[in-house]
């Protein structure tokens, strides 16, 4: 059996690595960011694989209508194919299911006493879940037949729940890692989901030879929801799930970032321009950031309260820190999204009413998507708070430490998987605890500088010490030891 590496490799995933749009009459491709792009980018340049994904603006449907094709972005070379999925039914998977069930469920965000309700509604989000991971596995079976031998798919996160098992089902030889970037929720949680729904989602996944998570506690959890599927065994110390005849492993990869390209992005021009504004216009003050999307799961309106709280119990960093906020918008079609961004708006707002005095605003907040504007805000905190109900890993605590310059403190909601990883140089805080938060910041801003050189080291170490690419091959590896393996 060929090594992993020397098989055909295709990566699926909702969105792809660039998105096209229309420049002068011209298709030009952007490089989307994050370890996700990074680390499966350098996988497939050693490979030569393919990365199939949902066409996602008029652009990348243009491009769709090729077949698979090449683009280039940013000094790397892609071999795409994208599916131009029909809209209504794109949209009723993505913003209907993908985003109002799964999501919802994976990050706890349910008010249990109302929501949610599954009806009408969730049975046309259901249908169009479906078909979407199936129009994915012809696309991928299709692929693999014109490939020959015994490719490799990396199906990603939890739009494709369902492709694992359809692709075994249209393609045998087919070898299958399944990656879930998100928590996964625990089995009470889980069991609010109708139960067809929720037993097909976990049947499709275990239809992987090797399914990874961000964190050790996200893998538990999904072994304990196979342990309430009939008929299957689990074994929790192996991380193994048996059922229908076949075994799928259950692993940890946290994702890492790419060190080398992150400081040459921080390094960029423009980049230092902003931070010599942000610097002027900090007039010395020491500076708590926060880097997000605007995320119900981020907990911002707690990181807001908890800096109000500081503000009251310890009225000696009054005039003297300033709390930037650098959000950018995120799921703007759904309403709770909506409804949140006006809220964290109006926290803010609240705190500088009644704080603020002479030139000094207590709370900056910038909703723009601007990632320069966020590594010049990197290279300058003090403190870094990062404060999640839930996330899966978490990557804003490992690219801030691993830019800033002022041995800045990070702050960390025990609810993010990076903190099984950070933690212990990191100060840890459980996130629904404001008053827990206040003290923390209070504790960054007020750390000795040795202890803050000494824990700032030790986070540059952690992060930067395993180029992205090495959390691909360990899935290449370990899939190929399952394919070898006697069953």
């Amino acid at each position: 059996m060929a090594p992993a590496r020397e098989r055909r490799l295709f990566v699926a995933s909702n969105r792809g690595p660039v998105a096209f749009e229309e420049v002068d009459g011209e298709l030009v491709p952007r490089r989307g960011s994050g370890g996700l792009v990074t680390g499966l980018t350098s996988a497939l340049q050693e490979t030569g694989g393919r990365w199939v994904a949902a066409a996602l603006t008029e652009g990348d449907r243009a491009r769709a209508a090729e077949g698979a094709f090449t683009a280039e972005a940013e000094g790397a070379a892609y071999d795409l194919r994208y599916l131009a999925i029909e809209p209504e039914r794109f949209e009723n998977h993505y913003n209907g299911f993908a985003n109002r069930v799964l999501w919802f469920c994976h990050h706890y965000l349910w008010d249990l006493w109302r929501t949610p309700s599954f009806g009408p509604e969730t049975e046309r989000w259901w249908a169009a879940y479906r078909a979407v991971n199936a129009e994915f596995a012809d696309a991928l079976a299709a692929e693999a037949a014109a490939a020959g031998g015994a490719p490799a798919v990396l199906v990603q996160d939890y739009h494709l729940c369902l492709l694992p098992a359809l692709l075994r089902e249209r393609a045998r030889r087919v070898r299958v890692a399944a990656f879930w970037h998100i928590p996964f929720a625990g089995p009470t949680h889980l069991h609010a989901l109708p139960d067809a729904i929720r037993e097909a989602l976990l049947d499709g996944l275990l239809g992987a030879d090797l399914i990874g998570f961000q964190a050790r506690r996200w893998a538990d959890n999904f072994l304990a929801c196979c342990a309430d599927l009939p008929e299957t065994d689990v074994d929790r110390a192996a991380g193994a799930v048996r059922r229908d005849g076949r075994t799928t492993l259950i692993r940890v990869y946290p994702i890492q970032i790419d060190a080398e390209a992150l400081a040459r992005e921080a390094g960029g021009e423009r980049v230092a321009a902003l931070g010599a504004d942000l610097e002027a216009s900090t007039e010395g003050r020491s500076l708590i950031l926060r880097a997000d999307r605007m995320e119900l799961s981020k907990n911002v309106l707690r990181g807001f309260a908890a800096y109000d709280l500081l503000l009251e119990r310890h009225p000696q960093w009054r005039g003297r820190v300033r709390f930037l906020a650098q959000l950018y918008p995120s799921r703007e079609a759904v309403p709770e999204y909506r409804t949140y961004a006006r809220e964290c708006l109006a926290a803010a707002e609240s705190v500088n009413a009644r704080y603020a005095h002479g030139d000094w605003q207590p709370v900056d907040l910038a909703l723009r998507d601007d990632y320069e504007e966020v590594l010049a805000c990197y290279r300058r905190y003090d403190v870094l708070l990062v404060n999640p109900v839930i996330d899966g890993l978490n990557l804003v605590a490992k690219e801030g430490p691993a830019v800033n310059e002022r041995d800045g403190v990070l702050v960390l909601s025990r609810g993010a998987g990076a903190a099984d990883e950070l933690g212990e140089h990191a100060l840890t805080v459980n996130p629904f605890d404001i008053a827990e938060t206040a003290e923390a910041l209070h504790r960054a801003l007020s750390m000795p500088r040795a202890e803050r050189a000494a824990r700032a080291a030790a986070l540059r170490a952690s992060v930067t010490a395993t180029p992205p690419a090495d959390w691909v091959r360990r899935q290449l590896d370990d899939l190929e030891r399952v394919a070898s393996a006697p069953d």
